[in-house]
């Protein structure tokens, strides 16, 4: 099932398990990752692709066994690929109630199957990440400036924006530099 961003934060998943979340847009991608976190409890864990295919038998049995402490755990795995394909396939054929996987992914091709095997299923959900463009990055930080009620010319703004390249990530690092000068200069 193919997500918009925008759609992220008014719908529930709870039924869905998997989750894939790729693209370019690393900075889209973490605050994906941050709303997905916020609407299941439990704990997380943060694995990275290779360490998975290098210790399978470990990470199987940290998703099978349950936990008697642990209602709902959430596992984020960075830097997917194809080659994860088969775990996940695996994992699919037994079925996981109280864990929620959460797969961060660079661009996947068209013909992926990864990408292929969430968009076609209704219990897997895909959501990509493309490039933010000036105008979103404007209106973040326009929003931001207008949250904390500073005061900021339009020419500054696009100054920001401009030093950003495009990458979320980066305005909102800019914005929190921001915040934290404006703070020690209040006190």
């Amino acid at each position: 099932m193919i997500i918009k961003t925008f759609e992220i934060g008014k719908k529930r998943f709870d039924r869905q398990n998997f989750f894939l979340v790729y693209g370019e847009n690393e900075g889209l991608k973490d605050e994906i990752v941050q709303i997905l976190k916020k609407n299941f409890n439990g704990n997380y864990e943060n694995y990275d692709e290779t360490y998975i295919l290098n210790n399978q038998e470990i990470f199987y049995e940290k998703v099978f066994n349950q936990s008697l402490f642990e209602k709902e755990k959430i596992i984020i795995i960075d830097r997917s690929s194809e080659k994860i394909f088969e775990t996940i396939e695996n994992m699919l054929e037994k079925s996981i109630s109280d864990i929620k996987i959460i797969l961060k992914a660079n661009v996947l091709e068209k013909r992926s199957k990864l990408r292929n095997l969430f968009e076609k299923s209704k219990e897997l959900v895909v959501i990509p990440t493309y490039k933010d463009t000036s105008l979103t990055l404007i209106e973040i930080a326009r929003k931001f400036f207008n949250n904390y009620k500073i005061s900021i010319s339009q020419e500054t703004i696009n100054l920001l924006v401009n030093r950003c390249n495009g990458n979320r990530g980066h305005l909102k690092a800019e914005l929190d530099k921001i915040l934290i000068y404006m703070k020690d200069r209040n006190s």
